[in-house]
């Protein structure tokens, strides 16, 4: 084979053991030794050079294949599949591209071939020159780790957590769909390269999340968790628990942050009921026993240190132990639920107001406390239960009896202070029901 006459880039070494060469000389060492394979092609499509390694691969010398054309060489097949990239290498332009194809023992292996485009001292095109490299073992690790981030992406998208992965500035790098549906965001557009807290849902973060996300980037913490209130575009609410971990670089340096995040809004909700139900009378609605105990000490434990008054009535139904055996529970239980909303009704908004059991319930005055209030409050009470209930076609009455007991002057006993005024409430029903009374009274 001739070499033919192609300028080289760069310039030859003058020293050492290369002293003395050619670019010829050269060219012919390349042509031999160069794991690439290189060849040159005319614009009418025609071998004018190839190197060795190029011509090992077709099993043949190198001035075999010099003159063929390249539908000569590869078949009209193959040819069709890279003739789009020989058009845009003749047009003037650097063309890189992979493909598979079979090495001369007839394993398929991946190339990476890159055409460059042949000119003459004018600038005008002649033809391009090809060179390919094998890069199998290259495109296996890159198949192999395309298939896990698929598998990845799978894991994410069918997770039932939501799942999120920020920069060190938090913005979403990608998120499952679970975290689209779960925030209420539109889709995966919306969201991308975007501060988590300029997204609807997570802009009005409450101070737990917040500092959660702060200790991260910080550096205090690698991970944590917290739970946190959302209130989505649409105006819902929704409880989330967040697992939240930092990825660092070796310097240290926060480099991405990893959420895992649970919908626990039915867990809230069963809480909330839970407590409800432990704090709240089933039939009224109105506070039970223990609830109140625990508002009625803490507030006598506020007087005690700041002064003020905090009154106790203790209020017994007149006449409903009648209207319970001679119409039922049912009509008893619908005349006590109206006398719940009866007594809500008589009492400012800060009093409280419990159900103690049966026929009997509290009310609480612990916030500008006078003898003058308790007796207005008492005398509205009495009042709005004397008006007739409908209960189904009956008009029904009840009455109420009260007792009264306040620290002070009384000591500021939880215990005492019941126990007085349910003597008090006695001492109004012999009295001849319907009135208040208050304890210490003779």
């Amino acid at each position: 084979m001739t070499p033919i006459d192609l300028p080289l880039n760069g310039a030859l070494s003058t020293g050492g053991p290369f002293s003395g060469l050619t670019d010829s000389e050269m060219l012919q060492v390349l042509t031999r030794n160069v794991g690439a394979t290189v060849a040159v092609v005319s614009s009418a499509l025609r071998i004018v050079y190839v190197n060795d390694e190029y011509a090992r691969w077709f099993r043949a010398a190198p001035e075999d294949l010099v003159g063929k054309t390249l539908i000569e060489l590869y078949g009209e097949h193959n040819y069709s599949r890279f003739l789009h990239y020989v058009q845009r290498v003749l047009a003037g332009e650097r063309v890189s591209y992979q493909r598979p194809v079979l090495d001369p023992e007839g394993r398929e292996s991946w190339r990476t071939i890159c055409l460059s485009p042949w000119r003459d001292a004018r600038g005008s095109i002649l033809g391009f020159i090809t060179a390919a490299l094998d890069v199998d073992e290259l495109q296996v690790a890159m198949n192999a780790l395309r298939t896990a981030n698929q598998r990845l992406s799978s894991h994410m998208d069918n997770s039932p957590l939501a799942v999120l992965e920020m920069d060190d500035e938090l913005r979403v790098l990608r998120c499952s769909r679970r975290a689209i549906e779960l925030m209420g965001w539109q889709d995966l557009a919306q969201v991308e390269s975007r501060c988590l807290h300029e997204l609807p849902g997570t802009s009005d973060m409450d101070q737990h999340l917040s500092q959660a996300f702060s200790d991260l980037r910080s550096g205090r913490t690698t991970r944590n968790r917290v739970e946190s209130c959302l209130h989505r575009a649409d105006g819902s609410e929704v409880h989330c628990e967040w697992f939240s971990s930092a990825l660092t670089d070796e310097g240290g340096r926060v480099t991405s942050i990893m959420s895992l995040v649970q919908d626990i809004s039915a867990k809230i909700e069963i809480a909330r009921q839970h407590y409800y139900l432990a704090n709240h009378d089933s039939l009224t609605g109105l506070q039970n026993r223990s609830a109140f105990q625990r508002r009625f000490e803490h507030s006598l434990s506020r007087v005690r240190s700041r002064g003020g008054a905090v009154a106790l009535l203790f209020i017994d139904l007149d006449g409903f132990k009648k209207i319970n055996d001679g119409h039922g529970h049912k009509v008893g239980d619908e005349v006590l639920r109206c006398v719940a909303q009866r007594l809500a009704g008589a009492v400012r908004g800060s009093d409280t107001v419990a159900r103690l059991g049966g026929d009997e319930f509290l009310v609480m005055l612990d916030t500008d406390v006078e003898a003058d209030l308790v007796g207005h409050i008492g005398a509205r009470i009495i009042s709005a239960l004397a008006e007739p209930m409908q209960v189904d076609d009956l008009a029904l009455r009840v009455g109420a009896s009260i007792g009264v007991a306040m620290h002070p002057p009384l000591e500021g006993d939880l215990e005492l202070l019941m126990a007085q005024a349910d003597q008090a409430m006695y001492a109004a029903k012999r009295t001849g029901r319907s009135c208040m009374r208050y304890a210490g009274q003779a």
